[in-house]
């Protein structure tokens, strides 16, 4: 492993990653990740305002870039 970015360590993560209610979970050398819709907010720089996104209902929401 060398450097800032562990592609073994990426490979486990998503290996081990489940759903769990509304947060994604996964265990890497025996530590339990828990990613939240805040952290997932966070990461992506995006507001959650409890919204389902589907193919059916963007039309409405003002700057949405579908791809």
């Amino acid at each position: 492993m060398t450097g800032n970015v562990y592609p073994d360590l990426v490979k486990v993560f998503y290996n081990n990653l489940i759903q769990d209610g509304k947060n994604l979970v996964s265990h890497v050398k025996g530590v339990k990740l828990k990613i939240t819709t805040e952290i997932w907010s966070n990461v992506g720089g995006i507001k959650y305002s409890k919204m389902k996104v589907s193919k059916g209902n963007t039309a409405g929401i003002q700057g949405f870039n579908k791809m």
